[in-house]
C-alpha cells in the first residue's frame, strides 16, 4: 500500500476556513439566545393561557417552543460543540504553520 504524504496546508486557506466556522459559530450562539427567549416566552403564555382553549396556532406555537426545545436544543449544542473542536485544530494547524 502506497501511503501518500497529505499536502501542506495554506496558510491563508486555513484563516478562511477558521473564519467561517467562527461565523458559523457565532451564527448557531445566536440561534441558541433566540431558541431560549422563544422556549421562556412560550412558558410564559402557557401560564397566560392557562387551561383556556386554544387556536391550532397558538398550540402550534407551545408544541414548537415548549416540546420540542430539548430537541432543537441538544442539535445547536451539538453544532457548537463541533465547530469549537474544528476551530481549535484549525488553531492549532496555524500555530504548527507559524513555528
Amino acid at each position: 500500500m502506497i501511503v501518500q504524504k497529505p499536502e501542506p496546508l495554506d496558510l491563508e486557506i486555513l484563516r478562511d476556513i477558521a473564519a467561517d466556522m467562527r461565523g458559523e459559530l457565532d451564527r448557531v450562539e445566536e440561534q441558541m439566545a433566540d431558541l431560549t427567549r422563544e422556549h421562556k416566552r412560550a412558558l410564559a403564555l402557557k401560564q397566560i393561557f392557562g387551561v383556556d382553549p386554544l387556536t391550532r396556532d397558538r398550540f402550534n406555537l407551545l408544541h414548537a417552543n415548549i416540546d420540542q426545545y430539548p430537541g432543537k436544543m441538544a442539535e445547536l449544542r451539538e453544532e457548537e460543540r463541533l465547530l469549537t473542536r474544528w476551530l481549535d485544530r484549525c488553531r492549532d494547524l496555524l500555530e504548527q504553520k507559524a513555528a
